[in-house]
């Protein structure tokens, strides 16, 4: 499918999270298949193993020369693993373009990503903490892992490139195997359409809302509660202009716009929140659809701070989500539905 495809991915905005973050973590399993994982390498140099392994957690202050010289080390790594990923990809995947291959490798960069190859490989057993009850964060084992990379290699020496490299690719594999199939995954998601012309309008766009907690249409992320608030990519997009035009274009709040040249809607300002509820459901029942299933997802807080986010499906299709963070679930309900029903009347329309 990559491979015969002429347009470009759908890539987020710069404020947007990036287009893996609601896909489910790259961790394959330990059987993935014989042999795997690979044993980590060895140094030779017990003094830079000490320094790449500087403790993450500590409540002694830590020599300075020693932190320059780890930082300096995971700055090395760093750029080593994105020749490393970069080399598995072009080789790996040759049928994929420039851009697919850079979406790929910014996935497999990312530091969840890194943080589990580096408990994958136990390099935790060498990380000293104190006190000793308390773990790294995904951060530190990403930056442990790129220290332990850049280590490698200076202990080795560039003789020592190809046997880092393949072993590294062994390594690699089956993360970037699943990375491909979430990403193949993302681009059909963005591409497909319905075959009901009054579900034409629920293309996937590529513009993206900027937080919305939802990464594919018919299933809520898998990502942790750390990762959200964030969206992808998809969504109903207020920042088109095309599409804030266009009469009945759900505005941020409940409220809507309304251009002259509309006559099928007037202005509802202050509806009850439970009417685009209602009024989604009978124009499904009216226009003989599946009914709308909502899936909804919280902010990971509590009590007064909890905010809820709602997406709507039409059957198996995504027609809608919230525009903004909703203080219940049934407001959030609602302007997804709104959206919904702006979808489906400007698709039946034309």
């Amino acid at each position: 499918m990559l491979a015969g495809s002429t347009r470009s991915s759908p890539q987020p905005r710069a404020s947007s999270p990036p287009w893996f973050a609601n896909y489910p973590e790259l961790n394959p399993p330990d059987d993935h298949y014989k042999g795997w994982p690979p044993q980590m390498l060895e140094f030779t140099n017990e003094e830079m193993q000490r320094l790449v392994f500087l403790p993450r957690v500590s409540r002694r202050a830590l020599d300075p020369n020693d932190v320059t010289l780890n930082e300096r080390a995971a700055f090395f790594g760093e750029g080593l693993l994105t020749a490393l990923v970069s080399d598995f990809l072009y080789t790996e995947f040759i049928d994929c373009k420039a851009h697919d291959l850079t979406a790929m490798r910014q996935a497999l960069l990312a530091p969840s990503v890194l943080s589990n190859l580096c408990q994958r490989v136990n390099l935790t057993a060498y990380i000293r903490s104190s006190p000793p009850d308390r773990r790294p964060d995904d951060q530190a084992l990403a930056r442990t892992f790129q220290a332990y990379i850049g280590g490698i290699h200076h202990d080795r020496g560039a003789d020592g490139y190809l046997e880092l490299r393949n072993w590294f690719y062994v390594l690699i594999k089956p993360y970037a195997m699943q990375c491909k199939a979430n990403y193949e995954q993302y681009i059909e998601a963005y591409s497909s359409v319905s075959v009901d012309p009054r579900l034409a309008a629920l293309r996937l766009t590529d513009s993206g809302s900027s937080s919305s907690p939802f990464g594919h249409p018919g299933s809520s992320s898998t990502s942790r509660h750390s990762r959200m608030p964030s969206s992808g990519y998809r969504g109903y997009s207020l920042d088109d202009p095309a599409q804030i035009a266009r009469p009945g274009t759900a505005a941020p709040g409940l409220g809507m716009y309304v251009t002259s040249g509309s006559s099928s809607y007037t202005p509802h300002i202050s509806r009850g929140i439970g009417d685009y509820i209602k009024e989604l459901k009978e124009y499904c029942e009216k226009h003989r659809l599946p009914a709308p299933i909502y899936t909804d997802m919280d902010n990971g807080k509590s009590g007064d701070h909890i905010k809820w986010w709602s997406t709507v499906n039409i059957g198996d299709k995504y027609a809608g989500e919230s525009t903004s963070w909703a203080p219940t679930k049934k407001e959030a309900k609602a302007m997804a539905s709104k959206v919904a029903l702006n979808h489906l009347r400007g698709s039946y329309r034309s």
